[in-house]
């Protein structure tokens, strides 16, 4: 894989549909990964609270696994056969990856005096799945992607994004919509929350922003959005 790959632009305005999920969950694994670190493994109240933040993460990301293979991989296998493959053995492994580390953070709540050495095996254990799933993100990207922009029309595409979203669950897209909006540019969240809020009634659009921040967020407040999510 050439890490320094060139996306061509199309003619025609296309979506990218991994970009802004991409660089979510790229924040997301971070985030995950530092909140590892960080604890101390004798707090009981913290073990359980990350272990909570992390089984929230792995379902985040098996959603995110599942869409792509269903609304993605599948439809550019029909027409361009093989080109998928290689992403498909990536997420088989990344599920493998998801059940050690539920085995892991089962451990460590179980543990008592070997705690540090059970918590050291767990955030090993999630550095190195952060690793391949971040050059798993970018073959997507500067591999797949550049071929569906190519095969699909703008409209496909559109249709491809359109039933990820009518498939994510209330729940889960709150964890996506805050991950995706921390780690976007500020022109690409305010971008984002406009379209969001164009779409949704006004009532649902505040109850959904609330959810996202934890708190009520005045509509072009992005100062205050910034600084809960970034």
């Amino acid at each position: 894989m050439n890490a320094h790959s060139d996306i061509k632009a199309s003619q025609e305005a296309k979506e990218d549909l991994y970009y802004a999920v991409h660089k979510g969950l790229r924040l997301a694994n971070a985030r995950m990964l530092i909140a590892l670190g960080q604890l101390d493994p004798f707090d009981d109240d913290a073990v359980a609270a990350t272990v909570t933040q992390l089984s929230d993460h792995i379902g985040m990301s098996m959603s995110h696994l599942t869409h792509e293979n269903n609304e993605v991989h599948t439809i550019v296998e029909q027409r361009l056969p093989g080109a998928a493959d290689h992403a498909g053995d990536d997420h088989e492994h990344h599920v493998e990856a998801f059940d050690e580390l539920r085995m892991l953070a089962g451990d460590l709540v179980a543990a008592k005096d070997d705690r540090p050495l059970r918590l050291r095996k767990l955030y090993q254990r999630f550095a190195l799945f952060v690793a391949d799933d971040f050059r798993h993100m970018h073959e997507e990207e500067t591999e797949i992607m550049p071929q569906i922009e190519a095969s699909f029309s703008a409209a496909e595409i559109t249709g491809i994004r359109e039933r990820i979203v009518a498939g994510i669950a209330p729940e889960k897209m709150v964890l996506f919509s805050r991950a995706m909006l921390g780690a976007a540019s500020r022109p690409e969240r305010i971008e984002m929350v406009t379209g969001m809020k164009a779409g949704m009634p006004e009532e649902v659009f505040s109850g959904f922003m609330a959810a996202v921040l934890g708190k009520p967020w005045r509509d072009g407040d992005w100062d205050a959005l910034e600084a809960a999510l970034c």
